[in-house]
């Protein structure tokens, strides 16, 4: 066994000494770290919401619409939007002015000023100088501080004399001319009111305090119930559009068929008017045409066209290119002489082979049909017999 040499000693002193130097700056302690919400705590946002007004002895639900609600039932509204539908919205103001109790927060979508014009309660926001906020360095603002309780309904039995909120906006608060008659403020500013509206009542809370785990910030939870003016024996709705389907979704869900019948029909209609990859019929046999059908085929539409003139002319050239090989000096002699050598060598009529070599412009189709027999029938006389000196001797 070798002993270690000194700079393995040294490094390990070295290690050694680094590790109890971080064990001694270090400090080891416990951070609990909430769980992810599984479930219906993780779809429904009012879950814990729901939870606690049953646990007081209310009854709760979700809704996507109003509906047939009793006026002695609380609607809770959050990330809802209240003009977009002036049906709905007119629904809402009739159900809370025949008694019903509205609690809404910080989330309601206003695209107008609709809500505050009914309600009698309007959001102000302070206007931010940028000039001074550039300069001035930003202030720690607490996440959670009291609020005092404000209202003619509030008394000292009835009611804390503050609540602890967290998240509220800070640079909002609410506005109203009508009697408040529940509301928390803060340093002489208004963050939550309730107010009546007729025979019902709306709460504004300046914040988002029911959602997920927002309410177990603070006293979130009695907030609520003092919003709510909640008792045993209510029944409390529940509604958000934040987690409301897609327009696609919504299709799916309520009109499948339809969509699967107009998808089908789309289908079809490229299929059949798209381009296809080969031709609609087969293609039929190839066969071969013959030499006589394609000779024929040729003379019929040479006769079609031009009415024969072009096989007369291809025809007399024949014949005379037989006859310059059988006649010496064919080419001197006159037309005449030619025509009356051919017949000689042919032995054909000389009249009916000089009218053959006429040209004429218009002809009838026998007449046409016997002067080409006639000059083919000469030709091949000229082309199986013997030379011929011009006169008429055989050479």
């Amino acid at each position: 066994m070798t002993r270690p040499s000194r700079v393995t000693v040294v490094v390990a002193v070295a290690l050694g000494l680094l590790v109890a130097w971080i064990a001694s700056v270090t400090e080891w302690g416990e951070v609990k770290l909430p769980t992810p919400l599984r479930g219906d705590a993780a779809t429904n946002p009012f879950y814990a919401a729901q939870r606690l007004v049953e646990s007081l002895g209310a009854t709760s639900e979700r809704r996507e619409t109003l509906g047939n609600l009793p006026t002695d039932a609380v609607v809770v509204l959050s990330t809802w939007g209240w003009d977009i539908n002036g049906a709905r919205r007119a629904e809402f103001e009739r159900w809370v002015e025949a008694g019903g109790r509205l609690v809404v927060d910080a989330a309601l979508i206003t695209g107008s000023n609709a809500f505050e014009q009914w309600s009698g309660v309007a959001r102000e926001r302070e206007e931010a100088d940028r000039d001074e906020d550039l300069l001035e360095a930003p202030e720690e603002v607490e996440p959670c501080r009291p609020l005092g309780v404000v209202g003619d309904d509030t008394t000292a039995d009835a009611a804390p004399g503050s609540y602890m909120a967290c998240n509220f906006d800070d640079s909002s608060w609410l506005v109203t001319a009508e009697p408040v008659l529940w509301g928390l403020s803060h340093e002489g500013y208004l963050l939550s009111a309730r107010v009546a509206v007729k025979q019902g009542s709306v709460a504004v809370i300046n914040g988002v305090p029911f959602l997920y785990r927002e309410l177990f910030e603070g006293d979130h939870g009695e907030l609520l119930v003092a919003a709510a003016d909640l008792r045993a024996g209510d029944h409390v709705v529940f509604m958000s559009e934040a987690d409301v389907a897609s327009l696609l979704e919504l299709i799916w869900r309520h009109g499948a068929p339809v969509v699967m019948v107009l998808l089908l029909f789309i289908s079809l209609a490229l299929w059949r008017g798209g381009m296809r990859f080969g031709p609609v019929a087969a293609p039929g046999e190839r066969v071969r045409r013959s030499l006589a059908e394609q000779i024929l085929g040729t003379g019929r539409f040479a006769v079609r066209v031009g009415g024969g003139a072009a096989l007369l002319a291809a025809e007399r050239r024949a014949l005379h290119e037989a006859a310059s090989r059988r006649v010496v000096g064919y080419e001197r002699l006159p037309a005449r002489e030619q025509v009356a050598a051919i017949a000689r060598l042919a032995a054909v009529d000389v009249g009916e082979l000089a009218a053959a070599m006429e040209q004429s412009p218009n002809q009838r189709l026998l007449e046409l049909r016997g002067k080409l027999a006639l000059l083919e029938s000469a030709r091949r006389q000229l082309v199986s017999g013997s030379h011929w000196s011009k006169h008429g001797k055989r050479i």
